[in-house]
């Protein structure tokens, strides 16, 4: 009897599962919309990025207020007096000649070049506002930097170039 029993209920159970098998049904109406959730914490702020290209140089600014004045300077010694007063000697050479030119001595004052200490080399007349200005010819006269003597003025007088320059003592 257990072996009908079985079998027995085998095919009842087959008969449910084909009966509830049935075909699908429509699909139902779409729900309600649910609530929006509450935001998420916000993240950490990201790194900077480069700077911009630099912009037009702005306009100049204004003038600052005028300085103070200097400081007085030292009273000079007196010197020996004399008819002429001291001027200012320069020499421009060129190849075997030179321009020699001074300011600064008395209207009409002799002048007397004097060059190396002992050797003269011309001489001038100072014109109405007291610069004189004379070219000579620098042949004979030994390589080097010398000084250069118009009375009581001091300049100096190179001959040969930069190299004779370098050259003497």
């Amino acid at each position: 009897m257990k072996k009908g029993l079985l079998i027995t209920i085998s095919t009842i159970a087959m008969i449910s599962l084909i009966a509830c098998a049935g075909s699908a049904g429509d699909q139902g109406a779409q729900g309600i919309q649910g609530i929006q959730g509450i935001p998420g914490i916000q993240g950490p702020a990201g790194p900077q990025g480069p700077a911009g290209p630099a912009g037009p140089q702005g306009p100049a600014g204004k003038d600052g207020a005028p300085g103070m004045a200097g400081a007085t300077g030292a009273t000079g010694s007196g010197g020996s007096s004399s008819s002429h007063s001291a001027g200012v000697v320069v020499a421009d050479v060129s190849g075997t000649s030179a321009t020699i030119s001074g300011a600064g001595f008395d209207s009409g004052e002799s002048i007397t070049l004097i060059a190396a200490g002992a050797i003269e080399i011309g001489t001038a007349t100072a014109n109405d506002g007291g610069a004189f200005s004379v070219t000579i010819s620098v042949l004979g006269l030994p390589s080097g930097a010398h000084s250069l003597e118009a009375n009581d003025a001091m300049g100096v007088i190179v001959i040969g170039g930069a190299s004779a320059l370098q050259a003497a003592p």
